[in-house]
């Protein structure tokens, strides 16, 4: 922009230059041309030099122009920019807003894994590699789902995070995930008004690796008192794992299990036998059920 209005000035001053040597001759020519006072070829000459004049002044017009145009050219791109920058910045509110109702989506469906997105890149290598870091998150987890105080999902979240710090530090018993941190999560299954979150909750910790025998009752509760027939079969599995977990590790444990198990059976109505057949054992199973209980 800036070569091109210099451009511009030089060629309005070479215009004006030819415009003043054309009416200045030099003082040779004025001399080689004196002459009497008329002679026909001055009057062809004012006529040229009126049409020479004529032009360089359209010429200088339109070079005057074309400068007011240069000069208005870098507002007209400052619009254009800010235009532009607007637009940018719409189009990364958007984007913004478009995230963060898909991570509010994400967060409903699935709330026990919302944690995943806000952990550092070297969140697994600290866990491994620093006891102390450990141990803190750990710490922080626990009070976490223990706040009665906290929503339900940030409850969920914790626990979905404290469970995969377990696998992570490929432990099953760690002091900060005890009776009391899934008791806290099966109340949540339990006593919710919302079916989604009483699914969620279950979800989380039907697997979990702690075998205790009030973790196996309050599977046995929900297998009796449950209407939703996937929370039922979800408990199911939880009870048979109790059961599994306890087989080589807990003999009196795996014996109650066993008699809570075959209690169920033999007393529940076809579909809950159905039930239990389906998700849990076989003839085989049911066959070990019945030694466990009579030894």
């Amino acid at each position: 922009m800036k070569h091109a209005y210099i451009a511009m000035l030089i060629s309005a001053f070479a215009l004006v230059l030819s415009l003043y040597n054309v009416l200045n001759p030099s003082d040779s020519n004025q001399t080689a041309h004196k002459a009497p006072a008329y002679h026909p070829e001055h009057s062809e000459k004012a006529v040229q030099y009126e049409q020479v004049i004529s032009t360089l002044s359209a010429q200088i017009l339109d070079l005057e122009a074309r400068l007011r145009a240069i000069e208005q050219t870098p507002v007209a791109h400052n619009s254009q920019f800010a235009e532009q920058g607007n637009f940018e910045q719409s189009v990364l509110t958007v984007l913004k807003k478009k995230q963060a109702r898909e991570r509010e989506e994400a967060l409903n469906n699935d709330p026990a894994y919302a944690f995943y997105e806000n952990l550092p890149q070297d969140y697994e290598l600290k866990l491994k590699t620093d006891p102390d870091y450990a141990l803190q998150v750990n710490k922080e987890l626990n009070a976490k789902i223990l706040d009665t105080s906290l929503n339900a999902r940030a409850r969920l979240a914790a626990m979905g995070q404290l469970q995969m710090n377990m696998y992570v530090l490929n432990k099953t018993q760690m002091h900060h995930y005890n009776y009391e941190t899934v008791d806290a999560i099966m109340r949540i299954a339990q006593q919710s008004t919302d079916e989604a979150l009483k699914v969620q909750a279950l979800e989380v910790i039907t697997n979990t690796p702690l075998t205790d025998a009030r973790v196996a009752d309050s599977f046995v509760a929900i297998i009796e008192k449950e209407q939703n027939e996937y929370l039922k079969s979800m408990a199911a599995d939880g009870l048979m794992l109790q059961y599994y977990q306890a087989k080589n590790k807990q003999p009196e444990l795996r014996q109650k299990l066993a008699q809570q198990i075959l209690s169920l059976y033999q007393h529940g109505d076809g579909k809950l036998q159905a039930l239990l057949k389906n998700n849990m054992f076989n003839d085989e199973m049911l066959a070990e059920l019945n030694e466990q209980v009579v030894n």
